[in-house]
C-alpha cells in the first residue's frame, strides 16, 4: 500500500483497506437540464447558497481499493469524452499503482460517465485475470429498452454496448443480483432508480474491533 497524497488522487484507511479517490476530470454540467419540478429562479437561489452557478463544475471519479490480496477498481471514469476528462489512467498511476495490476472491476451503473474508461481504441483498458462485475441490468442496446427511454438517453445504449463488448467477449463479465458479498469486506449494495441496476459498494474492514465502512458511489 503506497499511503501518500497529490492533486489527482486521495487515499483513505478504512480498517486494513486502502480506498483511493482517483479523479478522471471534471465536466461542466448544465443542472436546468437535469432538475425536475424547479424553476430557473429556485434552482439559482439553491446554487448560491454554495457559491455555485449554472453550469456546475463536477467532478468524475472511480475508487481503487486495496484490500491487501485484490486491487478492486470500482468504476472507469469517462475516457475524455467530456473536454477535462480521460485521466483516470494517467492519475492511477500516480498513485502508485499500475493498471495491469487491477484483479477486478465493479461498476456502479451503466452510464457513459461510469464505463467509458473501460475500453481504449475499442479494446479492454484493463487486462485483468478475474472480471469486470456490474448489478444485473436489462438488455443493452435492446430496440425495446432505447426505444423506452428519454430521446436524449437513447444514444447512452449503442455506447454503454461498445464498451462492455471487448468484456463480454473475453468472457470477463460477470452480472449479479441484488445485495451480495463479491469478496471478504466487499458488498454490493442494490440502489436501483437512478439506473436500473444501479448498485453502491459497502467495504468493511476489522468490524470485530471496530467498525468502518465507506459507500463508493457516485
Amino acid at each position: 500500500m503506497v499511503k501518500t497524497q497529490a492533486p489527482g488522487y486521495y487515499r483513505i484507511m478504512v480498517g486494513d483497506f486502502e480506498v483511493t479517490a482517483l479523479l478522471d476530470g471534471t465536466a461542466k454540467l448544465p443542472f436546468k437540464d437535469f432538475m425536475n419540478d424547479i424553476t430557473p429562479a429556485q434552482l439559482e437561489h439553491a446554487l448560491a447558497r454554495d457559491f455555485l452557478k449554472d453550469p456546475v463544475e463536477v467532478s468524475v471519479n472511480a475508487f481503487l481499493i486495496n484490500t491487501g490480496p485484490k486491487l478492486v477498481l470500482v468504476d472507469t471514469g469517462d475516457a475524455a469524452d467530456m473536454e477535462r476528462t480521460g485521466h483516470l489512467q494517467e492519475n492511477l498511476k500516480a498513485a502508485g499503482y499500475d493498471p495491469a495490476q487491477v484483479d477486478e472491476i465493479y461498476i456502479t451503473h451503466m452510464h457513459g460517465d461510469h464505463i467509458s474508461g473501460l475500453t481504449t481504441k475499442g479494446e479492454r483498458a484493463f487486462r485483468m485475470q478475474s472480471c469486470a462485475r456490474a448489478g444485473r441490468t436489462r438488455t443493452i442496446g435492446s430496440a425495446r429498452e432505447t426505444g423506452r427511454s428519454p430521446g436524449r438517453c437513447q444514444g447512452e445504449f449503442p455506447a454503454c454496448a461498445g464498451r462492455v463488448a471487448p468484456y463480454i467477449k473475453a468472457g470477463k463479465l460477470s452480472p449479479f443480483d441484488g445485495d451480495i458479498e463479491l469478496m471478504p469486506g466487499v458488498h454490493a449494495v442494490a440502489t436501483h432508480g437512478h439506473t436500473p441496476g444501479h448498485t453502491c459498494y459497502l467495504i468493511e474492514s476489522r468490524v470485530s474491533a471496530c467498525s468502518f465502512s465507506a459507500i463508493c458511489c457516485t
